[in-house]
């Protein structure tokens, strides 16, 4: 048997068809009672598993039943109280929701979730109805329910993160635990997905990509509808370098600091040239060199006569600004006179 695992992502749509087929290339299809089975490879039996964050499908030569559970699954004793006698007699043993007793109960759980779905029956079954525990209350290597198929029960090592259980009509080894990165489906279009992020705030066009990419579409996907909102005038990079850029200057940064930033948030260097263009063509803005005199003097506090030492914290202080040396030297200088 095999066992196939994908951690969902959040804003995704998952289903079992595409999942099975992104993730063992198994077509699935479902009997009058929802059970389902493997339309192609033929012969094949499976058992898929759902939870919030995990998708898990077990594939084996024999018919067989799978469940996972989230250890951070919310418990409270009562729920103890559908369980068969001799379970809930072997859990009275531990603390209450204690974390051992938390353990103990996803895997007794999930063991009797993977048995009714091997009878391929649900939950309607009744989990009071047998027991996945033996006389000495101990984990039985078989169940059987009354008139129903006995099975053989593995615990899966499946994810940190994940308590798991498997119930086949023949004891198979478990071959492999493969976790697949499909990252499902889109809930909406990747255009519209894309129009919300910018009425959220401006980006980039390579940023935007990235963005998109992160959310699970695929790099042609976020390109394609990066180029589209770039034609109808939602995105344009040099106005969002030029509208970064002097919200930088009027802060007081330098040349340096400025294009280091632009270049960080996702510039390109056409875009990056032309914002700090306008920024040094703008009459509205200080020079670069009137900027960091402005800095230096909020720096000195109205000290007339700096001794070296505080010139050189001036000094230290433009320099991560992002002055260039030859401005911050001509401003040492006048300070210095």
């Amino acid at each position: 048997m095999k066992l196939v695992l994908i951690r969902k992502k959040k804003g995704r749509r998952y289903t079992s068809e595409d999942c099975a087929r992104e993730a063992a290339g198994v077509t699935l299809a479902h009997d009058p009672a929802g059970r389902p089975y493997a339309e192609a490879p033929e012969g094949l039996f499976v058992s898929v598993s759902d939870t919030k964050n995990w998708w898990g499908m077990l594939t084996a030569s024999t018919p067989c039943g799978l469940d996972l559970e989230e250890n951070s699954r919310n418990l409270t004793a009562a729920t103890a109280k559908k369980l068969h006698p001799l379970e809930q007699q072997y859990l009275e043993g531990l603390q209450p929701l204690s974390r051992e007793w938390k353990a103990e109960f996803l895997s007794i759980w999930v063991r009797k979730e993977a048995y009714v779905k091997y009878c391929g029956e649900g939950l309607r079954m009744g989990l009071a109805k047998f027991s996945v525990l033996d006389e000495a209350l101990e984990y039985a290597p078989r169940v059987q329910a009354k008139d129903r198929p006995e099975g053989y029960v593995f615990s899966l090592d499946a994810a940190p993160e994940l308590t798991a259980a498997a119930v086949l009509q023949k004891p198979e080894e478990l071959e492999s635990v493969e976790l697949c990165s499909y990252a499902g489906a889109a809930e909406k279009d990747v255009l519209d997905e894309a129009a919300d992020l910018l009425t959220a705030r401006s980006y980039f066009r390579k940023d935007l990509e990235k963005k998109l990419q992160a959310k699970g579409y695929s790099r042609e996907e976020a390109e394609d509808a990066a180029a589209r909102l770039q034609e109808l005038g939602y995105l344009d990079d040099e106005a969002f370098a030029k509208d970064l850029a002097a919200e930088a200057a009027r802060k007081g940064k330098g040349k340096l600091r400025i294009q280091r930033e632009l270049s960080q948030k996702g510039a390109d260097a056409q875009s990056a040239k032309a914002a700090l263009e306008a920024v040094q063509a703008d009459e509205e803005q200080l020079s670069e060199r009137e900027r960091a005199m402005e800095e230096a003097q909020k720096l000195l506090r109205g000290t007339e006569h700096p001794d070296e030492k505080t010139l050189a914290r001036v000094g230290r202080r433009l320099s991560a600004l992002g002055y260039e040396p030859s401005v911050i030297w001509d401003v040492l200088g006048k300070l210095r006179d």
